[in-house]
């Protein structure tokens, strides 16, 4: 997994053992620490919990080993009350006595000076468009930043806050094609959450956006077993449905899949054997090869990180019994 990755995942400084996650830092120096924090017998979620405030912990205590300060600041201020960085919410009566409702977003200029802003009418575009339009314009200004980072380390950091506004305006456009209420603006406005609390339940909501954007760039937005590049689905290796709240957003549990082998794998009909090897349920090949499929495929670009699910999916889905 890539540094990037990590980092959206809030896993920096964290690896996941046999029934446990570990926190390693400055290895090969020194200032070298690890601590280990042990599922036994709870959810992998807890342990990672641990670990992060661990971490955090750790940290704060020793500044000196973090990463160079980020050029722009990912942390939400003590006046957000959205969760979002960068974008809040403002009400105010006018003098006809109408409320005027409105969302807006604040972004500092690389150079300093005045900070950006921008403001768009709830009353006008309505709430899911309006909190959208706030949301591409600080997207828009943070993009200023990539001209200045000077580092991969600060360029990561910028690239991360933009995929996060990504993420958010493909939820709430994604709402707003289909004509519902979105349930990422029910958190964002729901008075009883503080700011940190609603920015961690939006992250749990954006898992599966983030999870399909990283599993997509790792196969290059094409279909790991045909090479299309159209309709194209990030699968779950080990389902939803029986994964972590971690495993559901790790992208070591995804592959790219066109939408018939994305049914097949999901199914069980097909699996794949650590190398690559396409798998097929013998009871299902001629009904596979009625519907089109190349049963003679593999795939390549399979790491180590994959074989814990991989190894899930043919014990547990895979409708080979032998298997």
């Amino acid at each position: 997994m890539t540094s990037a990755e990590k980092e959206q995942l809030g896993i920096q400084y964290l690896y996941r053992g046999d029934k446990l996650w570990q926190f390693r830092i400055a290895e090969g120096t020194p200032d070298y620490h690890t601590k280990s924090f042990s599922d036994s017998g709870r959810p992998s979620d807890a342990s990672l919990a641990d670990a992060q405030k661990y971490r955090e912990e750790y940290l704060n205590a020793h500044p000196e080993l973090r990463d160079a300060r980020p050029i722009l600041r990912v942390q939400l201020q003590k006046n957000n009350r959205t969760g979002i960085i960068g974008v809040n919410y403002s009400e105010r009566r006018l003098p006809s006595g109408t409320m005027s409702c409105e969302w807006q977003m604040t972004c500092p200029r690389p150079g300093g000076g005045t900070a950006r802003t921008a403001k768009f009418s709830v009353n006008k575009f309505g709430e899911t468009r309006a909190l959208m339009m706030a949301v591409e314009a600080r997207r828009e200004a943070t993009r200023e930043y990539l001209a200045v980072a000077s580092t991969i380390s600060a360029r990561d950091t910028v690239n991360n806050l933009i995929e996060e506004y990504d993420d958010i305006i493909a939820e709430l456009n994604e709402s707003l094609e289909k004509d519902k209420g979105s349930e990422l603006l029910a958190v964002i406005k729901e008075a009883r959450l503080d700011a940190t609390s609603k920015r961690s339940e939006i992250n749990v909501r954006l898992g599966q956006h983030r999870f399909r954007r990283m599993v997509l760039a790792r196969w290059n937005s094409c279909c790991a077993a045909t090479g299309a590049d159209i309709f194209i689905n990030a699968s779950h290796i080990k389902p939803w449905r029986d994964s972590s709240n971690f495993d559901r957003i790790n992208p070591d549990n995804g592959i790219a899949l066109s939408p018939l082998y994305d049914k097949a794998f999901d199914q069980g009909y097909i699996s794949f054997a650590d190398n690559g090897a396409l798998l097929v349920a013998d009871k299902f090949r001629e009904r596979l090869l009625r519907l089109g499929m190349n049963l003679e495929i593999s795939i390549s670009g399979l790491t180590e990180d994959y074989r814990p699910f991989l190894q899930y999916h043919r014990q547990n889905i895979f409708k080979q019994v032998s298997c």
